[in-house]
């Protein structure tokens, strides 16, 4: 009876999905960029520095990604100053031919001159012509190095291409493993581990990705960011602080519906942008099925409000959703970065995404039931709260450390002190100082999303070394036409379209490299909020996007659906989602392409 209560569960999804073409779109999408990469010749067109490059030279002929030395950097490499670049990847087989570059070297000089950042170095080095000899020093662990070598005399030729057959074989493999998370064949985490394992595997066997590459991919910066956090979402949790709040919120409303969607969606709002924003959803449906029956309201386009709600929280911070954390480790955003760029546009989003919900939605709730029945929902509420037993000095404990790394990550980054362990520390220290939990609390960190990421830096780490990132991020520079603007806005609606497929953390971790090896971050880091808000109104398109959208799915199946039996009113599914979610996402995008042509335009002279 389980397994056909679950085939029919699985049969109903597959259904629901067919009714929306986006699977062909996406991988239209892929192929024509892949196509625009390989057919179009990107080497003569303008570039994002004030040159263009010859048939051959030094900037074409050695093939590597190169990401500024900053403060940070600097610091970690045990430099004098911010100066020179940090080599990031080599492709297999490309520079190190000619030139012994490695991953982690700073290059310091290039024939004898000193190097500014990545769009310097790559001005110097398309000066040369072929025949002539090139230089590098650098900086590797802590010894300065010298070393030269000719540029091959193959004119037109780009001798160290990506191999067409390796992107080939990482394209099937990135679209059977994405292809299964957005049907939700399995569980997410064994969908991308299944994918992680076809990459190594198939990069063992083409020659273009080895294990030891493999470790070099994973990012654990923000993995801690994650566990930190979560520890302090864990004990709230355990602690029933939202569960009082909300209680105490909808008492003091006076059961006013409208009043209480709206007071729900900010409260997850504000927690998603200091907590871990799945945690907050996990606590605030609940609540909300809860208040929906006793008020006669249809939960469905409240619960969706919430998971919107919830992503565009978690953006406003680096702490919030974990595509988030991943950007400021990568790319060195601080705390107070996302503050200033990224609430106040949010802060809109949200409005204009409320009023539309109210619009076409809540104000159809102004009609509920009775007075008397008001009255008893509100003697019911009141007498759960009397009996609810709070632990408030643990609760305020729990809050000050919170407060405290909250104040940590705006100031400490001054010191040069990363976001990772100021959160790690923090969550850590609360597990200290509540040693008697610390067992019980461990286990209850998600193992399982620590795995998703893990593995999901493994693929990306694939499509790197297999240069199928770098054919994109060339079919997005050829597209652009040298535009920043344009660029910008181009890769704002790509990193949309692939969250809507993937998840906002698997396209985020896809479109960090083809940032980084495009040369606009030189410019300007208004290429993260392209992505950040790419990633906002993706997850708004579709529920697969969101990265609470699975378990709100799950939740509301479970305390709703299943009381009521399946029907439209009743059902959180793909299409009920997407039909209010795809609407908003637009407009989303089109608020997002002002604000960055807003943004870009101090930066583009």
């Amino acid at each position: 009876m389980a397994m056909d209560m679950r085939r029919m569960k699985q049969e109903e999804r597959l259904r629901k999905v067919k009714q929306f073409p986006y699977i062909e779109a996406g991988i239209a999408l892929v192929v024509i960029m892949v196509l625009a990469a390989l057919f179009i010749d990107t080497k003569n067109m303008n570039p994002p520095v004030s040159t263009r490059f010859a048939k051959t030279t030094a900037a074409n002929a050695l093939e590597f990604n190169v990401i500024n030395v900053n403060p940070i950097i600097a610091k970690d490499f045990n430099l004098p100053n911010a100066t020179g670049v940090l080599v990031n990847n080599v492709p297999q087989g490309s520079s190190r031919r000619l030139i012994d570059l490695r991953r982690g070297d700073i290059i310091l000089k290039f024939n004898t001159i000193d190097v500014q950042s990545a769009n310097h170095l790559v001005y110097l080095m398309a000066q040369s012509k072929p025949g002539d000899t090139v230089s590098f020093t650098v900086s590797r662990y802590g010894r300065v190095l010298t070393m030269s070598n000719k540029i091959p005399l193959a004119a037109g030729v780009d001798l160290f291409g990506s191999n067409g057959r390796n992107i080939f074989v990482v394209l099937v493999i990135i679209i059977i493993t994405f292809t299964m998370l957005f049907l939700n064949l399995f569980n997410r985490t064994v969908c991308v581990t299944l994918g992680a394992v076809l990459m190594l595997v198939a990069g063992s066997v083409f020659g273009f990705y080895n294990q030891t590459e493999a470790f070099d991919a994973i990012r654990m910066s923000p993995i801690f960011i994650f566990m930190g956090m979560s520890i302090f979402a864990i004990f709230l949790e355990d602690l029933r602080f939202f569960e009082y709040v909300s209680r105490k919120m909808i008492l003091k409303l006076k059961a006013d519906p409208m009043k209480i969607i709206l007071a729900l969606c900010g409260l997850t709002f504000a927690a998603s942008a200091f907590l871990n924003n799945i945690s907050v959803i996990l606590i605030v449906i609940p609540i909300t099925i809860y208040a929906s029956r006793g008020l006669g309201f249809n939960p469905i386009p409240v619960v969706i409000s919430e998971v919107i709600a919830s992503t565009i929280g978690g953006n406003t911070t680096p702490i919030g959703d974990f595509s988030n954390m991943l950007l400021a480790t990568s790319a060195g955003l601080s705390f107070m970065d996302f503050i200033i760029f990224m609430m106040p546009i949010c802060v809109v989003c949200l409005a204009v995404f409320l009023w539309y919900m109210w619009f076409f939605e809540f104000r159809k709730f102004r009609k509920t039931r009775s007075d008397k029945t008001k009255k008893e929902f509100l003697l019911k509420l009141k007498k759960e709260l009397d009996a609810m037993s709070m632990d408030w000095p643990g609760i305020k404990k729990v809050l000050y450390i919170l407060g405290a790394c909250l104040v940590a990550f705006m100031v400490l980054p001054a010191f040069k002190i990363h976001l990772a362990p100021i959160a790690l520390g923090g969550g850590f220290l609360l597990l200290a100082i509540e040693n008697h939990k610390a067992k019980d609390v461990i286990k209850k960190i998600s193992l399982t999303d620590m795995l998703f990421f893990i593995a999901l830096f493994l693929i990306v780490g694939g499509a790197i070394y297999s240069g199928m990132l770098n054919v994109v991020s060339k079919a997005l520079t050829a597209m652009s036409m040298g535009n920043m603007t344009l660029y910008l806005i181009l890769l704002m609606w790509t990193t949309a379209i692939c969250t809507s497929f993937m998840n906002a953390a698997p396209a985020t971790a896809f479109m960090i490299p083809i940032v980084i090896s495009s040369g606009y971050a030189d410019f300007t880091d208004v290429v993260w909020w392209a992505i950040n808000l790419g990633s906002i109104a993706g997850a708004c398109a579709c529920i697969s996007g969101a990265s609470a959208g699975v378990i709100s799915q799950t939740l509301v199946e479970e305390l709703h659906t299943a009381r009521l039996g399946k029907d439209e009113e009743s059902t959180l599914s793909f299409a009920g989602y997407s039909k209010r979610g795809l609407p908003i996402s637009i407009i989303f995008l089109v608020i997002a392409s002002l604000y960055i042509m807003f943004l870009s335009s101090f930066t583009v002279k």
